[in-house]
């Protein structure tokens, strides 16, 4: 596609709310059409603001190599974009995802908040990493895809600590 915002837009729109629904499918939480709809609207959003911090820190990390600060290599370069990316704008991508799912009720739910913090570490820093090897062409079509496995991955795990009986799901 031309437009690398619309086409953000439209990959995240499509697998991160698809995430969304199969996490609910697996935990069998009920869907609406309007939760989907709404939720396409929210990942569209998110889409554009991730490309705009894909481009931003991509740029911040080659400035930070030409000087010297940080080592050259494509590995290297791979891993300081997916940890700047992921420490000084995923926490702020979480709240701004969890501010727009609950719009209606004006508030940021933080119920949850922590172990949403914490995927930074133990999923998007890994996987950034990986995505960020990749050429500019697929990083944000790879991202998306993140979207939707974290969505599987939690929906499982919080389908396991259900079957455990655990009450703080």
């Amino acid at each position: 596609m031309e437009n690398p915002l619309i086409a953000a837009m439209i990959q995240f729109a499509i697998l991160g709310t698809a995430g969304e629904v199969v996490s609910k499918l697996i935990t069998k939480k009920k869907i609406s059409i309007f939760k989907v709809i709404y939720s396409m609207f929210v990942w569209a959003i998110l889409g554009v603001l991730i490309k705009f911090a894909f481009t931003g820190f991509n740029g911040f990390v080659k400035e930070l190599i030409s000087h010297n600060y940080l080592p050259s290599g494509r590995i290297y370069q791979a891993f300081f974009k997916s940890l700047f990316t992921n420490v000084f704008f995923g926490p702020w991508l979480i709240i701004i995802h969890r501010f727009l799912d609950n719009i209606s009720k004006l508030k940021l739910p933080t119920d949850g908040l922590k172990g949403a913090m914490l995927t930074l570490l133990w999923f998007w820093i890994p996987a950034h990493t990986v995505t960020f090897s990749l050429s500019t062409d697929w990083q944000i079509t790879l991202a998306a895809i993140w979207s939707f496995v974290l969505g599987l991955i939690l929906g499982i795990f919080t389908n396991l600590k259900k079957e455990k009986g655990d009450e703080n799901v």
